[in-house]
């Protein structure tokens, strides 16, 4: 389970003291390459081991878990909220006419997984084998994440260091319309890889949740799971 956060935050502006130039319709000055820096970011994992069968079952974002497709039963459940927030800082001159030439000068980019909290059903009392199944399963989940953020992170930087050199610079009538046009690809840019980064995160947890590890879950410790299931449950 997860849910898509996307925030950028209003940008740092640093205003060029060089007086705007005379004459005609002059070439607007060159700002340098920007500087993209990127913190990745990956919070404690919480623990919550006192919610019931039915509650966990009731919690959107997952399928029937490792108790097996046969009985639907949801033991355990990994939350993970995931996002990016951004922060930009742009240069600017004044120009003949009233125009404004401007470019990015850096973008700073936190990008990770902001909450995350693995879940195992009251019913499994600590200690036992069953519970250590399950935990250990919703561990794999965490493994998953954790690996795909490695992996993703050079993408991450490379995409986003192309996008701001091709910004280049700016001309327009105002500060805040030379802002918009730096900002806009760049969103459009970070949009684009949020989506790819939750499309290879739903295919790579995809790979952890087969029916075949739920059996395995299941069927682990003799069976051991059947005793802490509804009465109903057990007798179907």
């Amino acid at each position: 389970m997860y849910a898509l956060f996307f925030c950028t935050l209003g940008p740092v502006l640093a205003p060029d003291p060089a007086a705007a130039q005379s004459g005609g319709r002059a070439s607007c000055p060159s700002f340098g390459r920007p500087k993209v820096t990127i913190d990745y970011q990956m919070a404690p994992i919480r623990r919550d081991d006192g919610k019931s069968l039915a509650q966990l079952a009731r919690m959107p974002g997952r399928k029937p878990g490792p108790a097996g497709s046969a009985h639907g039963h949801v033991l355990g459940l990994t939350q993970a909220r995931y996002g990016e927030s951004s922060k930009i800082g742009a240069l600017f001159q004044p120009m003949p006419g009233g125009t404004v030439c401007g470019a990015l000068q850096s973008l700073d980019v936190t990008f990770g997984f902001q909450e995350r909290t693995v879940l195992v059903a009251r019913e499994l009392p600590k200690g036992s084998c069953i519970h250590g199944e399950v935990l250990e399963h919703e561990m794999k989940h965490i493994a998953t994440d954790e690996k795909l953020l490695k992996e993703f992170g050079p993408t991450l930087e490379r995409r986003l260091e192309a996008a701001a050199a091709r910004i280049g610079t700016v001309r327009a009538r105002s500060q805040e319309q030379v802002l918009a046009a730096v900002r806009k690809p760049l969103e459009a840019e970070m949009r684009r890889l949020f989506q790819e980064f939750g499309q290879k995160r739903d295919r790579a947890q995809a790979k952890v949740d087969t029916v075949a590890e739920y059996d395995r879950v299941s069927q682990s410790c003799g069976g051991e799971v059947s005793k802490y299931l509804p009465e109903k449950s057990r007798r179907g």
